[in-house]
């Protein structure tokens, strides 16, 4: 097993990867539940940046919320921007 290399910052925690990849998701609720609708991984060579990371839409009867989070990054990145390494 190969060991996996994590950073941490604010709580959140970021594999290493030579790009950045994202993970994104949508939920649906309502009343009595909730599903997930769609679940999608992006891979960019650059951050992606979003005016809003995490979207709420209501309808009629329901919900969706978008959650648009990052899962790994470039270990240089990583470090540039302040995370800090938890696990090797």
């Amino acid at each position: 097993m190969i060991a996996q290399k994590i950073y941490e910052k604010n709580n959140v925690q970021i594999g290493v990867n030579d790009k950045f990849i994202y993970n994104s998701t949508i939920y649906m609720f309502w009343k009595n539940g909730a599903s997930l609708l769609d679940e999608t991984y992006y891979s960019s060579n650059k951050p992606i940046l979003l005016k809003k990371k995490d979207l709420k839409s209501k309808k009629k009867g329901y919900f969706l919320y978008r959650f648009f989070n990052l899962e790994f990054a470039p270990e240089q990145w990583l470090q540039k921007n302040g995370y800090k390494l938890i696990k090797y």
